[in-house]
């Protein structure tokens, strides 16, 4: 496996289902070439889950799902959980809350010191 790491940052409002579906491809072809790869749901994005639980039809769902199967989704930032009411989907797939009600996750300076590249889709 390769040394170098990815963090896909994403940051898609539902409607933006090409922006969403691209970013979580990224990530999977990054793993399927060996990287260690994390997924981050931000701002918009953290909607997602509930928005895929509501429409399974929704082209983004087998991509979702493969990310969330191969377990590359870190987390989704807690303070935009609320700001976007989007607690159920995250709870129903019991995604990692970054940050809190007061403050947004992740701490993309911390994941660049760790030697992170960031990729932002949305």
């Amino acid at each position: 496996m390769s040394e170098k790491k990815y963090a896909v940052l994403l940051n898609a409002d539902t409607d933006e289902i090409g922006q969403m579906a691209n970013g979580l491809q990224y990530a999977i072809d990054l793993d399927d070439t060996g990287f260690h790869v994390e997924v981050y749901f931000d701002g918009a994005a953290t909607a997602w889950p509930d928005e895929l639980k509501e429409n399974p039809e929704n082209p983004v769902k087998e991509y979702y799902d493969e990310v969330y199967t191969r377990d590359l989704v870190a987390g989704v930032c807690g303070y935009c959980v609320g700001a976007f009411d989007a607690a159920d989907g995250v709870e129903e797939d019991n995604l990692n809350r970054i940050g809190g009600t007061e403050e947004h996750g992740p701490d993309v300076g911390q994941l660049a010191s760790e030697g992170y590249e960031l990729i932002t889709v949305g």
